[in-house]
């Protein structure tokens, strides 16, 4: 779901330096941990005793191989990261309106989510999805492939693995063109990540060279079937079975996979748990070649590889020797003796690189993690409201409760804080909240994804250390510092501001808290077609703190003009909201632009809208737009006044037509009837509802009794799947099968098949300056064969390709016309694709001899 609100952000923290290891995971959970039970305690220090590391290498949020990522993370213990180029942006949506950059925050948060199920690690790097591709070379032409190798080497770095595999080859087997690249850039990172000489600034920025010992490619029978018997013979490939069972989770890495995989939701996902024998193949690229079968064969994973006289596994063999499943707090001496022993021989100055690597991760994030769940710690703090602004005061209500074990007291400092706040507070008694009021500094940040606070390109605008991070780690965290039963050894919980609430049918439901400004400004519609004359733009400011007062002001394009009256704003209640018109007046010539909107008081100004996502399987997340509204002057007429939506898997064509001064209602394919659909001039039909919405089986044959009795009907893009609620042969009024061919060079020339025809004319003269400034695509998974009876209107092809000519065809059928296209107006239109509006208003007026 997706909302207009608010944002927020604090932080209070007790903290040692090495704490602010960059990639320690409970950095950037957006989630509250859950508690282990103590099999899984078992099992987490079971990993102390393992220090290996392999990176997993993709394209986009879904690529990765779950089983094996599950597998690696949990069967082999060994620290599992997965490096994601991009974060999705470019795909489409099926639970939901949300596309671009919105769409990339659902894929980094279900991202986030899966690695917690399968206990790996994500990184991204600076690159945009800017949808299919079809080669590497295209991918590396508009990211820059230099700015992104340097990323993945970088994140190499930072991340140190022993294994590299890539799930896609190097060859362009794995078809998308980013997956191409993302294999090519893992090959060359391999090598640059240990060249001194290879982006220096990175070194001077305080990384270290790394050389990865080996690289994989991981295959698959999906590609190549017989690949299981290719892998027996050929000396190359190694195989694993990733379906083990393991006794103290109670599941199979494949069932962890499965459970992994279905967070991407988004998309679509939803995976089967499996069990049993899997096995996964993986081919030997570069580096040194294992000797025998075992892909880890000649690596050092134990804490030997450090210092062989100071080793710290006899005293984790301890530890799992004397562990006590009932009464895992027996267990808390043993881990502070291993606490003070890491801290004497691997912390400190002066030591070498490598150490302090696994010291960061070893001590205070794996160590610290089960010394809090042997105590059965509960690490909580909590506010009344889910925003606050940089003008709140607020309350926090802190509780650190060790429910086994015994500590006294818990001392808070404050550290990176957004609060004016006592640097020491108090200890306090750990069996209860404590409330601690708060008030954040004038200068704070507000909360949004760190990658879109900057207007970016085909790559993010980001600052170095920001580089690799799947989200920022900024949001409230508050740190609680005890020691233990020898009162020298210090130890650290942890926790994240969150809101909480008791819903009567979820329970107790829980969000993070975040800084937001002082008021969201919300324009009624983010583009306006201009079709001559006096122009109407309504906006809402919503007060995101009380006694909010002050000005919206108002900045125009060239040649337009507005009325002199100042519009004040006087809200009392946060989340009340007061609306305001704007007259718009167009001079001879008035241009194109945005039309900026501002509010100033004295609590601070505020020149963006706030949104909201909120969707069950991932924590609440907000970002911020622009407070403007594209003014489009445009030529344009439409003669449909009323037209039926059929919502499919989520887009805001509905709002596009609206623009066009048309009325639009939302159809319900479940419950409409011939007779209630007969009012319509046009009925759309939405992307993809043939594959989402399963009323389609039975309402498709009214849809064409519709057209029969003169309606016209038009439909957007489908995929040729298993889901499919109807057989693609009977969509239309006559058979067409669906391909997945597409153009994706925005700019390809179109070429008009039937110049004459009357969806090229009425009521707008479609030319080729229509499809200028056209974004990301020109459309995809157009119609291959095809009945005789349609028309095909439009050809084009990408650089060196066969011209395609499924992108728009219709037909006459009764009384009636019916149009199917894999135009991609679900992006065009909110883009405010002039040429593109011009186009679907000829789609959806009424024909000529009606």
């Amino acid at each position: 779901m997706h909302f207009d609100h608010s944002r927020t952000q604090v932080t209070i923290a007790a903290l040692l330096t090495f704490t602010l290891h960059l990639f320690a995971l409970h950095t950037f959970a957006q989630r509250p941990p859950e508690q282990p039970n103590a099999a899984e305690i078992l099992h987490k220090m079971q990993k102390l005793n393992v220090l290996g590391s392999v990176l997993y290498v993709v394209a986009h949020p879904d690529d990765e191989n779950t089983k094996l990522i599950a597998w690696l993370a949990n069967g082999k213990k060994v620290r599992t990261g997965n490096l994601s180029l991009t974060r999705g942006d470019g795909g489409q949506n099926l639970i939901g309106p949300e596309l671009g950059d919105a769409l990339g925050i659902i894929r980094t948060q279900e991202l986030l989510e899966a690695r917690r199920i399968d206990g790996g690690e994500q990184f991204f790097t600076r690159a945009v999805d800017f949808g299919y591709s079809k080669t590497a070379e295209e991918s590396f032409e508009k990211w820059g492939k230099q700015e992104v190798l340097s990323d993945v080497v970088r994140v190499i770095r930072m991340f140190r693995p022993d294994v590299i595999i890539t799930r896609f080859p190097n060859d362009g087997g794995g078809g998308h063109g980013h997956h191409t690249a993302s294999a090519i850039l893992a090959h060359e990172a391999f090598d640059l990540a240990g060249d001194p000489n290879a982006f220096p600034e990175q070194l001077e920025q305080g990384l270290e060279v790394w050389q990865p010992r080996r690289l994989f490619f991981n295959g698959s029978t999906w590609w190549r079937k017989d690949l299981a018997e290719f892998a027996k013979t050929d000396k190359d490939w190694f195989s694993v079975d990733v379906g083990g069972y393991d006794p103290l989770l109670g599941l199979s890495y494949t069932e962890i996979a499965g459970r992994s995989r279905s967070m991407h939701k988004s998309q679509g996902f939803g995976a089967a748990e499996t069990r049993g024998e899997q096995l996964e193949y993986l081919h030997f690229e570069k580096g040194d070649r294992p000797k025998g079968d075992d892909i880890f064969e000649g690596i050092d994973m134990t804490w030997g590889r450090l210092r062989k006289e100071k080793d710290g596994g006899p005293l984790i063999s301890s530890l799992l020797a004397d562990y006590s499943l009932q009464a895992p707090e027996k267990s808390l001496v043993g881990l502070w003796r291993l606490a003070r022993f890491l801290d004497d021989n691997y912390g400190g100055d002066n030591i070498p690189s490598e150490w302090m690597h696994w010291y960061r991760i070893k001590r205070p994030e794996e160590l610290e993690a089960i010394i809090n769940a042997c105590m059965g710690m509960v690490s909580e703090a909590n506010c009344s409201t889910p925003y606050i602004t940089t003008q709140d005061s607020i309350r926090l209500l802190i509780q650190f409760f060790p429910r086994l074990g015994r500590v006294d007291s818990i001392g808070l400092s404050e550290i990176r804080s957004k609060l004016h706040q006592q640097n020491r507070l108090r200890p306090f008694v750990v069996k209860n909240a404590s409330s601690y009021p708060a008030i954040l500094e004038p200068e704070a940040n507000i909360d949004q994804p760190y990658w879109l606070a900057r207007t970016h390109g085909n790559t993010y605008d980001v600052d170095p250390h920001q580089i690799g991070r799947p989200v920022d780690h900024s949001l409230i965290r508050i740190a609680g510092e005890f020691v233990g039963p020898d009162e020298k050894t210090p130890t650290w919980t942890y926790a994240r501001l969150f809101h909480k609430w008791v819903d009567r049918v979820d329970g107790e439901c829980i969000r993070p808290v975040y800084v937001t400004p002082v008021a969201s400004i919300i324009p009624k519609t983010d583009i306006v077609i201009a079709r001559g004359g006096t122009q109407t733009i309504e906006i809402e400011v919503e007060a995101l703190t009380d006694s909010l007062s002050g000005q919206l002001n108002v900045t125009l394009p060239e040649g337009w003009g507005t009325t002199k009256d100042l519009k004040l704003v006087n809200i009392a209640k946060r989340n009340e909201r007061q609306s305001f018109t704007f007259q718009l007046f167009p001079g001879e010539k008035a241009k194109a632009g945005a039309v900026k909107f501002e509010f100033r008081g004295p609590k601070g100004k505020a020149d963006r809208t706030l949104h909201e996502i909120d969707y069950p399987h991932i924590m609440a997340q907000v970002y911020y737009t622009p407070a403007e509204v594209k003014l489009i002057p445009l030529d344009v007429k439409v003669n449909a006044t009323h037209v039926g939506y059929i919502k499919g898997a989520g887009d805001d064509v509905p709002q596009a037509i609206e623009r066009l001064g048309v009325t639009v209602d939302m159809i319900d394919p479940s419950t409409a009837t011939l007779e209630s659909i007969s009012k319509y001039d046009a009925i759309v039909v939405g992307i993809r509802a043939y594959n989402t919405e399963k009323a389609m089986a039975q309402f498709n044959p009214v849809l064409m009794q519709f057209v029969e009795n003169g309606g016209t009907v038009v439909a957007q893009y489908n995929t040729r799947s298993r889901d499919m609620m109807v057989d693609e042969s009977k969509i239309g009024p006559y058979p067409f099968q669906l391909s997945r061919d597409r153009v994706t060079v925005e700019e390809a020339p179109p070429t008009f098949l039937q110049k004459d025809h009357a969806l090229l004319n009425t009521p707008n003269k479609i030319n080729l300056s229509d499809f200028d400034g056209w974004v990301q695509e020109r459309g995809l998974y157009f119609v291959g064969e095809r009945d005789p009876k349609y028309t095909a209107l439009i050809s084009w092809n990408d650089p060196g390709e066969d011209a395609l000519d499924g992108a728009l065809i219709t037909c006459e059928y009764g009384k009636g016309r019916y149009v199917y296209t894999g135009i991609s107006f679900f992006r065009e239109l909110p883009a405010g694709v002039a040429g593109a509006y011009r186009l679907f208003a000829n789609m959806i007026s009424l024909r000529s001899d009606k």
